[in-house]
């Protein structure tokens, strides 16, 4: 395998944000909205990304001991 450092792993677009609130609310959210939930999922994802990190790292060694 050939990664990169830099290689991004997860990502959400405002397309993606848009068609959430498209089955959420109904409708797209307004600018202000966006930057709002922005900061919501920013803050979201960063909060527990460090179980995140060690459940991942722990699984990943596991199951490619099986392999």
């Amino acid at each position: 395998m050939n990664l990169k450092n830099d290689e991004i792993i997860y990502s959400v677009t405002i397309g993606e944000l848009q068609f959430e609130a498209k089955r959420y609310i109904g409708r797209e959210l307004t600018e202000d909205e966006i930057y709002y939930a922005t900061k919501g999922i920013d803050w979201g994802l960063s909060t527990d990304i460090e179980i995140v990190f060690q459940t991942a790292i722990e699984d990943s060694v596991e199951l490619s001991k099986k392999k």
